[in-house]
């Protein structure tokens, strides 16, 4: 919750450079978290109904439910794709992710502060070491919600001076996504997840559906004004 707050005043506080009317930038914004949480359960159902992740650590918070998790990936996928079928009906024909770019990154940093502290997500175990964070039992494991931390929070900054001097625009949700896309694709070797679907696990599938709609919406934008 203190994650979406943030967000939340992020977003406001941010300048438009493409103006739209209070009834859009509403009907945007609903159709926004409306697919993101839509997305975040809906992908993540097959993983719960199949087995296709690997049970939280003893002790982690919600290590008891088998069903109602939710993945980040698909939330990303369901937000941006919910975004998109409803600009056309909005009259809005220019890109709009920008304004949706640095609060994301503040709301993912704060909710992988949320994993760590819960448990969840965890890496696999690994050996013992200052780097390593220990579980509830006290197991050490790779730090992967620490990593993926650092990394929503050094995109947070970087977007933050991209808006100020307007660089990438029209772009920068699309290099973000990319670029987290391609970050837990080479995490989730690291997350003791079953391998499902040649070779990967269904969070490294959603990752690589993420990476080539981000890539291709940053690939048709190259050398746009917008």
């Amino acid at each position: 919750m203190l994650g979406i707050a943030a967000a939340g005043v992020v977003a406001r506080r941010q300048r438009d450079e493409r103006t739209m009317t209070r009834d859009q930038r509403f009907r945007l914004t609903l159709a926004a978290v409306g697919g993101a949480i839509l997305g975040a359960y809906l992908l993540e159902l097959p993983a719960d109904l199949l087995g296709w992740s690997a049970p939280a650590p003893a002790g982690a918070l919600g290590d008891d439910a088998p069903l109602g998790g939710r993945t980040v990936l698909g939330g990303i996928l369901g937000g941006w794709l919910g975004v998109e079928a409803i600009k056309p009906r909005l009259a809005i024909r220019f890109p709009t992710g920008d304004a949706f770019a640095l609060p994301l990154a503040i709301a993912l940093a704060f909710g992988r502060t949320g994993c760590l502290l819960a448990g969840c997500c965890a890496g696999v175990e690994c050996a013992p070491s200052a780097l390593a964070w220990h579980d509830a039992r006290g197991t050490p494991r790779v730090p992967v919600q620490a990593i993926e931390i650092l990394f929503h929070g050094l995109a947070a900054g970087v977007l933050f001076v991209a808006a100020r001097r307007g660089s990438a625009r029209g772009r920068r949700l699309a290099i973000y996504v990319t670029g987290y896309a391609a970050l837990r694709f080479g995490l989730e070797s690291w997350r003791p997840h079953p391998r499902v679907i040649a070779g990967l696990s269904w969070y490294q599938v959603l990752a690589i559906a993420l990476a080539s709609l981000g890539a291709v919406t940053w690939w048709r934008r190259r050398g746009s004004a917008w």
